[in-house]
């Protein structure tokens, strides 16, 4: 079988659901749209890899992001420092990870890390602002990363709400 067979075959499905879940998103109210993106750094037994291969990336405008990768899929979104600080990362699912927006590598929270410090270690950093992203694996339901998407919606406006009012 040529190369070109082989990638379509892999990428096809991507292109797909990455078109699927744009409308879906558009649907919904918010403006979204897609790309092919390489170059993410992931974790492959507790090292951080770079994957030189593009996939697919959706933006929901304004809001957050969903990756399409060949092993999973990811929904991040990111917060200013303020309403880091002020956000309750006690609602924080299992098996979500929060980092720096600029040092991406940096993580305030990941698996076996405490909670509780989160706010304490952004504090302690120069990041003006904070990812968090949820990961699935690559067979989640299309209605998984979209209710992943609402709950971010909510809690970045809650969050904002919250860090603005720090700025009092």
């Amino acid at each position: 079988m040529a190369l070109f067979q082989q990638l379509n075959r892999i990428y096809a499905p991507l292109r797909g659901r990455a078109v699927r879940l744009t409308q879906a998103l558009a649907r919904r109210g918010l403006e979204a749209n897609w790309g092919w993106y390489a170059n993410h750094s992931v974790k492959v037994d507790g090292e951080y890899q770079t994957e030189e291969f593009p996939i697919p990336v959706i933006e929901a405008k304004g809001l957050c992001e969903i990756g399409l990768n060949l092993d999973g899929c990811w929904v991040e979104f990111q917060l200013s420092r303020e309403a880091a600080l002020a956000f309750d990362w006690g609602q924080l699912p299992e098996g979500a990870e929060v980092y720096g927006a600029e040092q991406y590598l940096m993580d305030f929270y990941a698996a076996g890390m405490d909670r509780a410090g989160i706010a304490g270690r952004i504090a302690e950093s120069t990041e003006q602002a904070v990812n968090a992203a949820l990961s699935f694996p690559p067979d989640a339901p299309d209605d998984a990363l979209l209710s992943a998407v609402e709950t971010f919606h909510r809690w970045n406006t809650e969050a904002n709400r919250k860090g603005d009012d720090t700025n009092g």
